[in-house]
């Protein structure tokens, strides 16, 4: 019975796994989406100031290189080329290969460039202390013809011949605008916004699933492990990109056992109700969890008298018999496309102990398959 345990054991740690398989990371990585697309339709919207806050808050919740990259082509339609620069090069340095490199140095060499002819066409301070004194010339009012009894009028505004104490006419030394983006969306990079995983809208699904089946209880005697089938249907209620869809389906499942003592196989039937529940684990919805406990019938047949199944006192008990049946089970699924997922999983099925067999009988099953929604 030690793979059995063993078998159980692994159950157990399984299940404990993929419930925490919904850690924080999941949640951070779920806001930092929220604040990409936030950012992006500000960035639509021409207010930059709040595209740039909500990815830096994305940045913070996941810090994913392509936030960096959105985040200088917003300072860059801003006009503001030290600090596009700055996260450009944030960008190449946390995201050496990225496919963009060198379209991200371009921009950076333009922007640089931009930044030193700015400062070079920029007109110098003006300092009072040296300013061009006033030229010879400077034409001053006649004072009337009884200036003798009165003080001279103020002299009238100097008249300067130097250029450089004037600001340059408007829009004669204005810094060049930046080069053409050709963007009206930021661009971003695979890392920061994946292409979205829509997952299929369909309510009605279906699952196959095949693996060992290991007996933990019931036979009298070592029971070898052996394999089992199930063919599962259901319908989900809830949309597609819920966290949690609650699932009604059925389950029918068979398996099979050499217990008889001619090494006979005796062959289990189970027809249950299959309730389940669905976690979503990820952002795209690609991975997630599936958690279901189901009550029904299990029909056992090919009996033959004395078989390890039976009470060794009692005799002549043969044919089909049935039975209560529960289960309870836990998997972990990944959609390979929108319709179709792979899956695995580990579920406890039990039957209480009945008139005339050994013991209860417990089996854990390990199975492997494919999910497909119609």
């Amino acid at each position: 019975m030690a793979p059995v345990r063993t078998a159980s054991l692994s159950l157990v740690v399984a299940a404990l796994i993929a419930f925490a398989a919904a850690p924080a990371h999941a949640q951070d990585a779920e806001k930092a989406r929220e604040l990409f697309q936030q950012g992006s339709k500000y960035y639509d919207l021409g207010q930059f100031d709040k595209a740039i806050e909500a990815w830096q808050q994305g940045y913070d919740q996941k810090p994913d290189p392509g936030f960096l990259y959105n985040i200088a082509q917003a300072y860059r339609q801003k006009q503001d080329a030290a600090k596009a620069i700055f996260f450009y090069k944030g960008y190449l340095r946390n995201s050496p290969k990225a496919h963009n490199r060198a379209e991200v140095e371009q921009k950076i060499a333009a922007l640089q460039k931009q930044a030193g002819d700015a400062a070079s066409t920029a007109p110098p301070p003006t300092n009072p202390s040296t300013t061009t004194p006033p030229s010879a010339n400077t034409a001053t009012m006649a004072p009337p013809a009884n200036a003798t009894t009165t003080a001279p009028p103020p002299p009238g505004p100097a008249v300067t011949v130097s250029a450089t104490t004037e600001p340059p006419p408007a829009g004669t030394r204005t810094q060049p605008p930046p080069p053409a983006l050709g963007e009206g969306t930021p661009t971003t990079v695979a890392e920061a916004s994946p292409p979205a995983f829509v997952l299929s809208n369909s309510r009605l699904d279906t699952t196959a699933g095949l693996g060992p089946a290991f007996w933990s209880s019931g036979v009298n005697g070592t029971a070898k492990p052996s394999f089992v089938l199930t063919l599962t249907g259901g319908y989900l209620f809830g949309e597609a990109m819920s966290r949690f869809r609650f699932r009604a389906g059925v389950l029918i499942g068979y398996t099979f056992l050499a217990a008889n003592d001619d090494k006979s196989n005796v062959n289990f039937y189970s027809f249950m109700l299959d309730p389940g529940l669905e976690i979503r684990l990820s952002p795209s919805g690609r991975w997630f969890l599936d958690a279901d406990l189901g009550l029904g019938v299990q029909m056992v047949t090919g009996l033959q008298p004395n078989s390890h199944l039976l009470d060794p006192t009692v005799t002549g008990v043969s044919g089909a018999q049935g039975m209560v049946e529960t289960r309870i089970g836990a998997g972990v699924g990944y959609r390979i496309t929108p319709e179709v997922a792979a899956f695995t999983s580990f579920s406890q099925m039990h039957s209480g102990k009945k008139t005339h067999f050994y013991a209860p009988i417990t089996r854990v099953e390990w199975l492997f398959g494919i999910a497909y929604r119609l």
